[in-house]
């Protein structure tokens, strides 16, 4: 989570601190797919981190994005569908999983990948509870993804990990990795569990940390 209206809009990007993370953190070994909320234009914060000629941007709605390297992967297909909404004491709008496929160059090895940004307020799941949000994200999932697609769901759930809908999400898809900004809101699940390796990358600016997840295909 980018922070965007604070790290961007009034700080005016801190010189360039999300990308000098993200730029740091990568130097030695590429990431392969990226996933930011609150975020308004990722070409700022791949331009700061130097890295626009190596990245394909995918802008979703409400300020969802997703950055994956040209070199590794080709894009199959890509949308986004709503499957929850604020609730009314803290609203802002509904939210969406935004997926894109991917397709890896050398392996054919086919990545499902969602980014999610959870809803208000923080624990309650929104409008219909966080049981309801697992069960869209899933049947999000069920209609797009296909037969041998490595399935990634990551974001800002808004919702910790004792929370209905990381509970509920868990009964399906392996709990991989949980950050630690407001009690652990940032998670990665995956159908995949063979994990090669985690690490909180700290926050480079915003109010949350980033988290890097490595799995082995």
């Amino acid at each position: 989570n980018l922070f965007w209206w604070n790290l961007f809009g009034r700080r005016g990007g801190n010189g360039g601190s999300a990308g000098r993370l993200i730029a740091g953190a990568g130097n030695q070994q590429k990431f392969d797919v990226m996933a930011f909320q609150e975020c308004e234009g990722v070409g700022w914060v791949l331009g700061d981190a130097g890295l626009t000629g190596e990245y394909a941007a995918l802008t979703g709605p409400h300020a969802l994005c997703i950055a994956y390297r040209k070199s590794a992967w080709n894009l199959l297909a890509d949308s986004s569908q709503n499957v929850a909404e604020d609730r009314a004491d803290q609203w802002y709008g509904t939210r969406a999983g935004m997926w894109a496929r991917l397709q890896h160059m050398q392996t054919n090895q086919v990545l499902f990948f969602i980014n999610h940004h959870g809803p208000l307020p923080v624990e309650s799941g929104g409008r219909c509870g966080g049981e309801a949000t697992a069960f869209n994200l899933l049947e999000l999932i069920a209609a797009e993804a296909r037969d041998g697609d490595v399935v990634v769901l990551t974001g800002d759930f808004n919702a910790g990990p004792d929370s209905e809908t990381v509970k509920a999400l868990g009964t399906r898809m392996h709990k991989v990795y949980t950050g630690t900004s407001f009690g652990g809101v940032d998670h990665v699940l995956s159908s995949c569990e063979k994990l090669a390796g985690s690490r909180n990358l700290g926050p480079g600016g915003s109010d949350h940390d980033a988290i890097e997840v490595v799995f082995q295909l």
